[in-house]
């Protein structure tokens, strides 16, 4: 699967130190709402420190039915970290929005199942230093979202992370966890099925408490259970019905009777939302229905009509040519009716995770000859526009294609699409119903951070918690005359964040063009203040205008021009005291012709009051980790005075020129400095945190402090492109040394240079014989050398030099199932893998057949075989044997990203060489997956 993807980065190997050293101080940086009297430092980019996840960095957590039993929030020292702290927002009713097209239906809901992070595991709870993330925008056509994620390797039981859960429930979106039981091949357990089900002495369900327990706390909305356990698939995907096969599988009818009475006595004891995966019959068969109907209605009500889940997600197949003549979904809509369920609490699945728009869908089997929809609609992986996407224009433009249509319109009805746009039949939904409301338009990440119009940060950042609620409508322009503008995300340019709306074009002369933004449902008060911040190219006026719930339209003229600056423009609204805005447009003039003018809106205010100015009343280091002495991962904490009105937190490191750079920013009370870079040789870095107020107001900060360890003396370490070559042979030596190395003093023994002060030099052993290599790092505080004895081997043999292990016996500890046993790790093969499954250490050997003269390892990881990067082995060891019971440890690598790893070590005669992945993953995915290994030496 690819991902979307701007750089790439080579992470370096650490070493670990723990920690906590603060101290706080009171400062005042911002004793009024003027940003001018900050001086600020740009930020730089991440570089190396991009990829770099320290380890006591906060992740989102996943469980094990067992682990999640004995979970203890009040012991998680994460959990702060995992708490959404962003209410579900009320939407306006459906009854209250306006309909864009004719065919949009206001009782019809989409569910999305969607990979919001690319794997279960190692995923932060507040972003990272990077642009990429996959930000939705799109909520305002979806009901719900489910988080999807869960593996056999990583846990089956996974909760939303927290800046998911923040950005949906900002926008009205509950959000489901998912519970994914999989199927055997893809190692799922039937005991998984028994530890989730299992009744205690009283006869009730410990679990039951246990979810609803990590709802309460985490703070989100249900679950979205997925029990395919007792499946076998083929080749991966899914076996036809009537190909079914159930070898092994332990699932029974009780299985069913108990899901069935564990999710009626859920219902019973909350109000959190359980939505069923149409997979398991009544009688405990893996048994798709692709609808309603009397094997599986019985998860969504009992003999006694009382209710079991509160919604279903139908399988895919509906839609195919198979089954089409069965009108499926016309059919679901009858049983649900004859049975009191609401047929539009039956999602059916689409499923476009492999071809997005692409996807053959037989749209006419969603609809009555009315165009009126039999049920919701449920899409599997709208995460697509994400993962295929090769940069951000792709992506964006894929979202508005699959969420909006291919014109790019709501208002466009279109007829005969291959794939139709969700605004069809999905009503635009809206939050905006209270007082105040504000947006940057930022979509939850960027290139750069902008602070009031001021370019901050030049590193990447992806926070969806900080996300703003984004137009309801993506796009409604109407251009008069030859106008030509048009909107697009702009990411070079935003007033606070990462991004602003640009519209783009031509405008003639006193030839407005409108665009409509907003759907609401807003009372004006008698002090409402109504403010917009854009920057034009050329100047330009504004009128903003105002759709009422009593037919009425206004138009309200800007207090003044919009120029190049950022300009505040304000609209009198105070004559509307009482009226109830139903939509929020913007005209646009200019008094001049003007060629591709630039008109870039950075927020809307609609305030009653000013807000309180919050100070930091404290601030606190609550742990840092340092690694190699140059990098620290450091845990803050604070409060702040007048809570309430605390839009979020930013945090700064202080400079000797009391600068401030920009680190972050934060919606709660905590945060995370992941990868903070060294300054040189300082000894302290110094941080101070500042409360931002809806209205970007600020108040008093406040400072605290980490003492970093001694490096002033540097580590010597180094690696060779080859360590066996033959006579006359180059080799190039790499410098590994630590950071703080100022020079470096290379010997080699035997070489035609035997010595060099550079970083990477390439030096010609012409005479056979084996050969020791040193390195002296230096600085002006001392010295370190590392030495290997007979390090280099020169001999004519080394002509022979090749790969020893190709199709070569092999055995492993374990392994998923036959496709993926240990000898497809030595095939010469990309395509096919070794994969195991379970509590790591995994290791894998392979038996040369005769004890050979051995100087490399080649190992290609789940990248090189086109998985998430995320997969590939972190830390892994390489042993060699003669015998096959006597192991010799010669790698040992700690912190491996690569797709790709060569690890060479002076030349030892080997028979049997053993990979034993002792971290399979970036994450915590517990599954190794290798895709080849060449072992290359010399035949003896």
């Amino acid at each position: 699967m690819n991902k979307l993807k701007l750089k790439r980065i080579i992470a370096m190997s650490m070493f670990l130190a723990i920690g906590i050293m603060s101290c706080s101080e009171r400062t005042v940086t911002t004793s009024s709402n003027n940003i001018s009297t900050i001086n600020y430092s740009v930020t730089g980019e991440a570089e190396e420190a991009e990829n770099i996840k320290i380890s006591n960095m906060p992740i989102t957590p996943f469980w094990f039915p067992e682990e999640l039993l004995k979970w203890d929030p009040t012991k998680d020292e994460d959990i702060k970290y995992n708490k959404a702290t962003i209410p579900l927002a009320e939407r306006v009713s459906k009854e209250n929005l306006p309909l864009i097209n004719k065919t949009q239906n206001k009782d019809f809901n989409i569910v999305v199942l969607s990979m919001m992070n690319e794997s279960t595991s190692g995923n932060s709870p507040q972003g990272l230093n990077k642009f990429d993330s996959n930000t939705f925008s799109y909520w305002q056509y979806i009901d719900k979202l489910v988080y999807w994620g869960g593996s056999s390797g990583e846990g089956i039981i996974v909760p939303p992370s927290a800046d998911v859960i923040n950005s949906a429930h900002k926008n009205g979106v509950p959000v489901l966890g998912t519970i994914f039981f999989p199927t055997t091949e893809h190692g799922g357990k039937a005991e998984w099925v028994e530890q989730f089900l299992y009744k205690d002495e009283n006869g009730n369900f410990p679990m039951i408490d246990k979810l609803i327990e990590v709802c309460e706390v985490l703070g989100f909305d249900g679950w979205f259970i997925n029990q395919e356990t007792g499946l076998t698939i083929k080749e991966n995907n899914f076996i036809d019905q009537s190909e079914t096969v159930q070898e092994g599988a332990k699932i029974t009818k009780t299985h069913a009777e108990l899901m069935q009475e564990f999710i009626r006595e859920f219902n019973k004891k909350s109000d959190y939302e359980i939505m069923w995966y149409d997979s398991l019959t009544k009688d405990g068969e893996m048994d798709w229905q692709n609808a309603l109907t009397e094997k599986n209605d019985y998860f969504l009500i009992d003999a006694d009509k009382e209710k079991v889940a509160d919604s279903m997600f139908l399988n895919f197949w509906w839609t195919t040519n198979r089954l089409a003549e069965q009108e499926l979904l016309r059919e679901s809509n009858l049983r649900a009716i004859s049975l009191g369920i609401n047929p539009y609490s039956l999602y059916a699945g689409i499923d476009i995770q492999a071809n997005g728009t692409n996807t053959q869908i037989r749209w006419g089997l969603l609809t009555d000859d009315n165009n009126i929809p039999y049920t919701s609609l449920g899409i599997y992986c709208p995460s697509w526009t994400f993962f295929s996407s090769n940069n951000v224009d792709e992506f964006m433009s894929k979202e508005n294609r699959l969420w909006v249509n291919e014109l790019g319109d709501p208002r466009a009805n279109i007829e005969d699409a291959g794939f139709i746009g969700m605004s069809t039949y999905a009503v635009e939904n809206t939050v905006i119903n209270s007082i105040p409301f504000t947006t940057n338009f930022n979509i939850g990440n960027g290139y750069n951070f902008f602070v009031n119009g001021e370019k901050v940060s030049s590193m990447d950042w992806n926070n969806r918690s900080l996300a703003d609620v984004m137009p309801t409508y993506r796009w409604i322009i109407d251009n008069e005359g030859d106008n030509s503008l048009k909107a697009s995300i702009d990411y070079s340019k935003a007033y606070y964040g990462g991004n602003s709306i640009k519209l783009a074009g031509n405008l003639k002369a006193n030839t407005p063009s409108e665009i409509k933004l907003f759907s609401s449902d807003l009372k004006i008060e008698n002090d409402t203040q109504f403010t917009t911040i854009l920057s034009a190219s050329s100047d330009v006026s504004i009128k903003l205008i105002l759709d009422f719930d009593d037919g009425s339209s206004e138009e309200i003229e800007g207090n003044t021009i919009v120029s190049s600056d950022w300009t505040k423009v304000n609209f009198d609204v105070s004559k509307f005291t009482s009226k109830v805005i139903r939509s929020i447009s913007y005209k646009i003039l200019s008094d001049k012709d003007v060629s591709n003018i630039s008109v870039n809106f950075g927020n809307i205010s609609i305030n009653s009051k000013n807000a309180n100015v919050s100070d930091i009343i404290s601030v606190n280091v609550d742990n840092v980790v340092f690694e190699e002495d140059m990098y620290a991962g450091v845990r803050l904490s604070f409060d702040a005075s007048n809570k309430n009105d605390v839009k979020h937190y930013e945090i700064y490191k202080v400079n000797e020129d009391e600068s401030l750079t920009f680190l972050g920013a934060s919606i709660n009370e905590n945060y995370f400095v992941n990868a903070l870079t060294r300054d040189n040789k300082s000894n302290t870095t110094t941080f101070e945190v500042v409360a931002v107020n809806n209205d970007l107001s600020r108040g008093n900060g406040m400072r605290t402090k980490i003492e970093w360890p001694d490096n002033s003396i540097p580590k010597s370490d180094f690696t060779a492109s080859k360590t066996l070559i033959s006579p006359g042979e180059e080799i190039t030596f790499t410098n590994l040394s630590s950071q703080v190395t100022e020079n470096l003093e290379w010997t080699f023994e035997g070489a035609t240079v035997q010595n060099s002060t550079e970083i990477s030099p390439t030096v010609k052993y012409e005479n056979e014989g084996t050969y020791k290599v040193s390195l002296k790092a230096k600085n002006s505080s001392g010295e370190d050398i590392k030495t290997i004895e007979n390090y280099i081997t020169v001999t004519k043999d080394a002509e022979n030099f090749k790969n020893l292990s190709n199709s070569k016996n092999a055995e492993a500890s374990s392994f998923v199932n036959s496709n993926e046993a240990p000898n497809f790790a030595f095939d010469g093969k990309l395509d096919t893998k070794w994969c195991a499954t379970g509590t790591p250490p995994h290791n894998i050997t392979v038996d040369l057949g005769s004890v050979s003269l051995i100087s490399e390892v080649k190992i290609a990881h789940a990248e090189a075989g086109g998985e998430s990067d995320s997969m590939n082995t972190s830390a892994y060891i390489i042993e060699v044997s003669e015998d096959g019971d006597n192991f010799t440890e010669i790698v040992n690598v700690k912190k491996n990203s690569k797709a790709n790893t060569i690890d060479t070590f002076k030349a030892i005669p080997a028979r049997y060489v053993r990979v034993i992945a002792t971290k399979p993953t970036q994450g915590s995915d517990s599954a190794v997956r290798i895709y080849e290994i060449e072992v290359s030496g010399i035949q003896k």
